[in-house]
């Protein structure tokens, strides 16, 4: 799981497998709401799909900043064992 902090909001990034799929989330945490906003939660067939399509939505929420390294987002312990 990756934490990225931007002014007010947290923003909770995390990509990982879950029977034979990737599931990526983001979901930002504002100080001014209750409640989280899940900006995406999707699954997919490989890691490499599920780091790129959390990266599309990532441009879309901030189109104007690089994107970060969202291998930092990654929670398996098979793919940790294996760096």
């Amino acid at each position: 799981m990756l934490l990225i902090n931007k002014g007010e909001s947290d923003f909770e990034v995390s990509i990982q497998e879950a029977d034979g799929e990737w599931e990526g989330r983001i979901i930002e945490h504002n100080i001014s709401r209750l409640t989280p906003t899940l900006h995406l939660r999707h699954s997919w067939m490989s890691l490499e799909a599920a780091l790129e399509g959390v990266k599309r939505r990532w441009q879309r929420l901030f189109p104007d900043e690089e994107v970060p390294d969202l291998r930092d987002a990654v929670t398996d312990s098979q793919i940790a064992d294996s760096q």
